[in-house]
């Protein structure tokens, strides 16, 4: 953990879902280990696995068109997934894997007793609010405080949706904390816009040289806010 920052004037505490609040590795691995079992007959464990260890890649958290995975298959493999549309059948089922990591409702809850709390959210908007009510999260935050890129022209990093998450806040960007894990749309988009960012990232050691400070479990934030 790497803090520098003062955080005195925040109010409020925003957060990015996948791998931040949620546990993507999870509910993305189980999303795909079910699409081949549905779609590939390979009985072998190891070959099956091989398969599921290049899709996690592939899917780069989340931050990747879909189409990207069905290329890879079929350049790779030689195989092509059975539906027509595998963007909206991923959004159709993922959130139904959905689950938030051990600490994160320990966290919120500690959060919530000093700060606003809201989420911003690129995707779809049915796919992304399913997936925070199926990890028991929705009691967390009022309705108008979640936003998903799916209900505007926009997506992170663009300012314009940290600055609608701070308006549904009634408050200015300044006084907002954004918390999330991939740096080119969370961390970067939260500080153009003149939010405190926070990076978080669960995955390991990941050099970084720029001054931001940096959490590898959400529960880090009790020690800093």
């Amino acid at each position: 953990m790497k803090t520098m920052t003062d955080f005195s004037n925040i109010k409020a505490i925003i957060f990015d879902f996948d791998d931040t609040l949620g546990n993507r590795e999870i509910y993305a691995y189980e999303t795909y280990y079910r699409l081949l079992k549905e779609t590939i007959d390979i009985s072998d464990a190891i070959e099956l696995e091989a398969i599921m260890q290049d899709l996690m890649i592939w899917d780069e958290q989340g931050n990747i068109v879909k189409s990207h995975i069905t290329d890879m298959l079929k350049n790779k493999y030689d195989f092509s997934l059975p539906m027509h549309n595998f963007s909206s059948w991923w959004n159709d089922e993922q959130w139904k894997a959905s689950v938030p990591f051990s600490d994160t409702k320990q966290t919120l809850a500690e959060l919530k007793k000093k700060y606003i709390l809201g989420i911003i959210t690129n995707g779809d908007s049915v796919a992304q609010r399913n997936k925070i009510q199926q990890a028991g999260l929705s009691s967390f935050f009022s309705a108008d405080h979640i936003i998903v890129s799916g209900d505007y022209g926009y997506a992170k990093p663009d300012i314009r949706i940290f600055k609608q998450a701070a308006k549904a806040l009634c408050l200015e960007t300044s006084a907002c904390c954004y918390v999330g894990d991939i740096f080119s749309n969370d961390v970067l988009g939260a500080y153009r816009s003149g939010m405190v960012p926070i990076w978080i990232w669960t995955h390991g050691a990941r050099m970084c040289k720029a001054d931001i400070t940096k959490i590898e479990k959400i529960s880090d934030l009790l020690k800093i806010l």
